[in-house]
């Protein structure tokens, strides 16, 4: 399964603070650990096994390892504020089945916006590492509030190209906009899943639009498929979903 987001970051923010986006990510990999012990330990990306497990992202004291911090930090020196810079992370895993990683854009100006990347690979069992689909949303809402983030796509990576639109986001097993939408807005919906602003939550700034409830969305099954598609044509159909030049 596979986390998509796109956002902006604040333009103050210091160049190459790797400490900072570490710590911002901090609870995010929390939520995830909770939900899967595998999802617990995160090492940088290398160009072998053996060199992305000499550097933990985070400590046995749960902050950002400082010798992680040097290398990414010497591996950009130089680069300009508007240089895009990448981390890219991974959980270690010896088995393919309990892979995951991360890959977040930071910096780059205002040219663009910053994507956020999550891969989960899934056990193949017809069940979500992640739990049933309210466990997913919580996770979909995290990325919101850390990133306050355009959209969020989660689903199948394979979904991309059964998408309606190439153009604009997908609804996959499901879709977080920055609106407050209602059934009768997206009657095809299984479900709708408020999104609140601010510490306490209390004012609603956006919806997850939830395709399937039952089990876990599968790209192979048309029916699912055609769910998320009759959402999306409902959402374009009511200027609800951007096109990323928009964005």
């Amino acid at each position: 399964m596979n986390f998509f987001a796109q956002h902006r970051d604040l333009s103050n923010l210091p160049n190459a603070d790797f400490e900072f986006h570490f710590r911002r990510l901090r609870p995010l990999v929390d939520t995830l650990a909770n939900r899967d012990k595998m999802l617990t330990e995160w090492y940088l990306q290398g160009n072998s096994v053996e060199e992305a497990l000499q550097h933990r992202v985070y400590g046995d004291d749960h902050q950002p390892c400082q010798e992680t911090i040097n290398k990414l930090t010497s591996e950009y020196q130089g680069e300009s504020p508007d240089d895009p810079k990448v981390i890219g992370i991974w959980n270690g895993a010896k088995l393919e089945k309990d892979g995951a990683s991360f890959m977040i854009d930071i910096d780059g100006g205002n040219a663009l916006p910053q994507q956020f990347n999550i891969d989960i690979a899934e056990q193949g069992n017809g069940l979500s590492r992640l739990g049933d689909y309210r466990s997913v949303a919580q996770v979909v809402s995290m990325v919101v509030s850390t990133y306050n983030s355009f959209y969020v796509m989660y689903g199948p990576r394979k979904y991309f190209s059964n998408m309606v639109f190439q153009d604009r986001p997908g609804v996959s097993w499901m879709l977080y906009l920055p609106h407050v939408l209602t059934a009768n807005e997206v009657p095809e919906a299984r479900a709708l899943i408020p999104v609140g602003n601010g510490s306490n939550g209390s004012d609603q700034k956006g919806t997850i639009i939830v395709s399937v409830t039952d089990q876990v969305f599968d790209v192979t099954n048309q029916e699912h498929i055609k769910m998320a598609n009759d959402i999306e044509i409902r959402l374009a159909d009511q200027d609800l979903l951007p096109r990323f030049v928009d964005l």
